[in-house]
């Protein structure tokens, strides 16, 4: 049988790190394999859409190269949105109802929590023409279970310890449990990899495959993604929404190199993965059962890896999108290229790049008594001179100009350097000298000069 995965996130917000992991990690078994790959949106609950979620999700896994074969709108298995197959969950309740392997719960209106169970399979589908009602499925609580995980081996569960599960709700939606079975199997899935808080609903899952006499697909539980105190990665610890990661720089290709060791241990000690030799060399058996700390420090380095490795050109369309998200205003592009070839081997994400534009680009109060111990008039003269004489503006050209400043001026060092920072860029501290001038024009530097004299 072709290998089909699937990921299947509810439109309730933003997409965490963890769900693109596993998105991820569907995607590159799919893709090793030849096989398929599904996005599927599990909106059963209703009570906590989002309006432009799906769309936004889609957006999000886009932007991070990963392909779908059959989503919303394309595919010969769907709908592929829950909602849009009540339909079909009908067909597979009422017939475990008439196989007495469910039944029904009835309820008055005022009294939603007093539910009465009919065993009687006429007048179940009798009453349930008329009245409200839950469905529960049978759990044969003599029993115990026993599920082979790919990653934990053998999972062994006593059903004595649990209650018959709804999987229908009073707005007559399946639960996750149900629509989950019933759309893995239809869709033919052949691998479940997801998160393990979802292990222990795996006897509900098992119960519904054995009662409507399907064969099982293969699981695979991912371990938990963790704070470095260990604790479960949650929003209240910080950001962990994709789109803020690449909101504050790192590029996708860092974030899901990133992501793809949080867990996966490949067979040597290489750190850096493309896409495609991520997709050669993943495997489920190199999944780690402990939880994967999400160390934020490492993700820095690792972009940063990313960003000295992309050319000036290459980062351009990323920086111009930051830029028009923060409302900061350019008109040229050359000017920036020349700050991102600056900047790109010295920082940690893209935002800093931002931060070195808008200090090139935004004029700055000068506050010039900062500069009173400095003899910094004669030297702004002597450089919007000398400036305008250079024919070939380099390094070399720059230091020519050092040298010849402590010559007739009598100085050096930071008596060079602060002065002529703070007039060209409003800080005492900063880039070299060369870069500054060459970034800003040597007319821009000269304007900048003279309007401190």
């Amino acid at each position: 049988m072709r290998v089909k995965t699937r990921f299947a996130p509810s439109p309730t917000g933003y997409l965490h790190v963890g769900g693109l992991r596993t998105a991820l990690y569907n995607y590159l078994f799919a893709k090793q394999n030849n096989g398929g790959f599904i996005l599927r949106i599990e909106d059963t609950d209703q009570s906590r859409l989002i309006s432009n979620a799906i769309p936004n999700l889609k957006h999000i896994l886009d932007r991070c190269n990963l392909v779908f074969d059959e989503y919303p709108g394309k595919g010969d298995y769907g709908p592929y949105i829950q909602s849009e197959r009540t339909n079909i969950y009908k067909k597979y309740y009422l017939k475990l109802i008439k196989e007495s392997k469910a039944y029904p719960c009835f309820f008055k209106k005022n009294n939603p929590e007093n539910l009465s169970p009919e065993f009687n399979i006429e007048k179940s589908l009798y009453r349930m023409q008329d009245e409200l009602f839950v469905v529960k499925l049978f759990i044969n609580n003599k029993e115990s279970l026993k599920i082979q995980d790919q990653i934990r081996g053998d999972i062994t569960f006593d059903l004595k310890l649990i209650d018959d599960p709804i999987i229908i709700k009073s707005d007559g939606f399946p639960t996750y449990h149900f629509a989950n079975v019933i759309d893995d199997y239809l869709m033919k899935i052949t691998h479940v990899i997801r998160g393990e808080e979802w292990i222990s609903s795996l006897p509900i899952h098992i119960t519904l495959y054995n009662a409507l006499e399907w064969d099982l697909p293969k699981f695979c539980h991912l371990p938990l993604l963790l704070n470095e105190d260990k604790s479960k990665l949650s929003k209240r610890q910080g950001d962990v929404a994709v789109e803020d990661f690449l909101s504050r720089g790192y590029l996708k290709e860092a974030l899901i190199n990133f992501i793809a060791l949080l867990g996966w241990h490949p067979s040597h000690d290489n750190e850096i993965y493309s896409m495609k030799k991520l997709i050669e060399e993943f495997s489920l058996n190199r999944i780690n059962k402990s939880g994967a700390i999400f160390d934020l420090k490492k993700l820095n380095w690792m972009n940063s890896i990313y960003l000295k490795n992309s050319s000036s050109k290459q980062l351009l369309p990323n920086i111009i999108h930051l830029l028009q998200n923060k409302k900061i205003g350019y008109n040229n592009k050359d000017q920036i290229l020349k700050i991102i070839n600056y900047g790109k081997n010295r920082i940690n994400t893209l935002n800093e790049i931002v931060d070195l534009i808008t200090m090139f680009t935004e004029e700055k109060k000068i506050d010039y008594n900062i500069l009173s111990d400095f003899n910094y008039k004669d030297l702004y003269i002597l450089w919007s001179t000398e400036l305008k004489k250079i024919k070939m503006l380099n390094e070399d050209s720059i230091k020519d100009l050092i040298n010849k400043t402590k010559e007739i001026l009598d100085i050096s060092g930071k008596n060079i350097f602060l002065p002529l920072r703070y007039a060209l860029i409003g800080q005492l501290h900063g880039p070299d000298l060369f870069s500054i001038i060459n970034i800003l024009g040597i007319n821009k530097s000269i304007e900048r000069l003279k309007n401190g004299i």
